[in-house]
């Protein structure tokens, strides 16, 4: 068996830092355990600002392709 995870969708990660935000809200957890959230409330977002990035590219790229489509099609 093999042990690999499944990435987290964009929605899922933006879930999960949701909830981490929360937790880091509230007064009665540990310092360990702030650390730890944070640690991972780091991670999420470093994780959501990539994909939104790969995404932005990926509109890039096709808004440029259509242009280009476009103005062959005038030529």
């Amino acid at each position: 068996m093999t042990n690999v995870a499944k990435e987290q969708t964009f929605e899922e990660m933006m879930e999960e830092l949701e909830k981490v935000v929360g937790k880091l809200d509230e007064e009665n957890i540990s310092l360990e355990e702030s650390i730890e959230l944070y640690q991972r409330g780091i991670e999420l977002s470093s994780k959501c600002e990539t994909k939104l990035k790969e995404a932005e590219d990926k509109v890039n790229k096709l808004v440029q392709k259509e242009g280009d489509s476009d103005e062959s099609n005038h030529e």
